[in-house]
């Protein structure tokens, strides 16, 4: 997995503020920005010198945070309304998004089983802590998985874990 301050994490950003990001993952960006004072920090930066340079070139543009309703909504829910399914692996889960985002629920110590993805996968901490067998993550945090990574997700300590988790879309002939 890559965290925080990674390359792959900066180049995450730079693309949700270029408008380069799927809806899903470009809403878990938000939702990053919109409970990380840093990653926020780093989001304003570029997007004034995206300003600048659009400017510059007489090409303004007010397309941005198309996501911010949404993930202002999932930053303030408690989450007892949402109609959770149970997994295969007795994860819960609830769609979210406009494509395959989706709400995670680890009951304090429940964990999934160990696994990788063919595409990246970027998981915001909503509530409680999330352990990915690489790391310990709190609200507000993201979580990048690459592809061929594996992870073991769990909720750590005695508090339910929720989580916002957005994947890249695969071709559907991928078979790993």
């Amino acid at each position: 997995m890559v965290v925080m301050h990674s390359d792959t994490y900066e180049s995450f950003l730079l693309d949700f503020v270029s408008g380069a990001l799927s809806p899903d993952m470009a809403l878990a960006a938000e939702l990053h920005t919109v409970l990380s004072e840093d990653a926020d920090d780093i989001v304003r930066v570029w997007r004034a010198t995206q300003d600048i340079v659009a400017v510059e070139r007489g090409n303004v543009t007010n397309a941005r945070r198309t996501f911010l309703p949404e993930a202002l909504e999932m930053a303030v829910s408690s989450f007892d309304t949402v109609p959770w399914k149970r997994g295969l692996s007795g994860v819960h889960y609830a769609k979210r998004g406009k494509g395959k985002g989706q709400l995670m629920r680890l009951d304090p110590g429940q964990s999934a089983p160990q696994h990788g993805h063919s595409a990246m996968e970027a998981t915001v901490v909503l509530q409680g802590e999330f352990d990915d067998g690489n790391g310990v993550y709190r609200r507000g945090d993201l979580v990048l998985g690459q592809p061929g990574k594996t992870h073991r997700p769990s909720a750590r300590g005695q508090e339910m874990c929720i989580c916002y988790v957005a994947r890249e879309r695969t071709a559907f002939w991928r078979l790993s």
